[in-house]
């Protein structure tokens, strides 16, 4: 059984690998560049240090320069659910054309079948998301220490959530093919879900996983927290308590989120010196990468790994 469920599982994982590989040959010698000119140039210098008005423009020019590896691993965080898909579709594919009561009758049991099934298509799944996380990680390293990495592009191409997002189209695939045995809407469903799920934690959950840190100057002659690599939820006018000032002005710079950083802030001094306004930043910290990461993903792997479950519990029980 594991060396029939190895054949109808390879051609998946060859393509699943394939695509892995294809983006290896393009971000390896990007990475090579990248890593000789973030040296060249001394860049490590700059981190930490964005008061510096040189360092902010080399920094930001070094950015600009490899935007399109941002791009690429913006894409790549794809990758897991598209890898997923394909190996779940060998077990919604028996099911669907009836072709697991032919080894059933063969003297397999239904929990071996379906321990080898499934087993396989997670073991081929925690390989090709692991090694775009190690690939992410290594190419990626010059514009995380420069920019950070609670970006998206960087948050969802590295650490554990691309095994955890993987996992969690691999259970509903599986689950909805278990239910319904038609493996067309089993796994286009699953693929609408990752895009709703992935938007979702995008831009609404991921910043309140945690409690988020707020953080108040005031703009004549103070600094605010480096904000460059955080995640940052609002930036505002305040008073000295944190409230939100309602006026109107026009900011001289604003990052791609749209929000004032404390480097453009000084910007609206004028209009706001005689109201002694402060500026309120509500953010995720660098720091807390790590701990966000867990906590994402013992959401979405777990909610996977019990959709995995129930279609081996429907499959086993209620399938005839």
């Amino acid at each position: 059984m594991i060396w029939v469920g190895w054949r109808q599982q390879r051609l998946e994982t060859a393509i699943a690998a394939g695509v892995l590989l294809a983006l290896a040959a393009v971000a390896i010698p990007a990475g090579v560049h990248m890593a000789s000119v973030y040296a060249h140039e001394h860049l490590a210098s700059c981190v930490g240090n964005a008061e510096s008005s040189a360092c902010g423009l080399a920094t930001g020019s070094f950015q600009t320069r490899f935007v399109g590896v941002n791009l690429l691993f913006t894409w790549s965080t794809l990758l897991p659910a598209v890898a997923a898909l394909l190996l779940a579709a060998p077990f919604v594919l028996d099911l669907d054309s009836g072709t697991y009561r032919l080894f059933w009758t063969q003297s397999i049991t239904r929990r071996r079948w379906l321990a080898v099934k499934l087993g396989f298509g997670v073991i081929a799944l925690a390989a090709v998301t692991g090694g775009l996380t190690v690939l992410a990680m290594w190419a990626r390293a010059p514009l995380d220490h420069s920019g950070g990495r609670m970006g998206s592009s960087a948050y969802d191409a590295e650490g554990i959530v691309p095994l955890a997002y993987g996992l969690f189209v691999f259970g509903i695939a599986v689950a909805l093919g278990a239910l319904w045995r038609r493996i067309v809407p089993a796994l286009l469903l699953a693929f609408v879900a990752y895009v709703i799920g992935r938007a979702f934690m995008d831009s609404w959950l991921r910043e309140r996983l945690l409690a988020p840190v707020k953080s108040t100057w005031q703009l004549a002659g103070q600094h605010g927290p480096n904000l460059d690599r955080a995640l940052v939820i609002d930036q505002f006018l305040s008073d000295k308590s944190g409230t939100r000032i309602a006026t109107a002005f026009r900011p001289c710079g604003s990052t791609s989120s749209g929000f004032l950083t404390h480097t453009n802030a000084v910007c609206a001094q004028p209009l706001a010196r005689g109201a002694h306004a402060y500026m309120t930043a509500i953010y995720q910290p660098a720091s807390r990468f790590w701990e966000l990461q867990g906590i994402e993903f013992a959401i979405v792997a777990g909610i996977g790994a019990l959709l995995v479950l129930l279609a081996a519990w429907w499959t086993q029980r209620r399938v005839a």
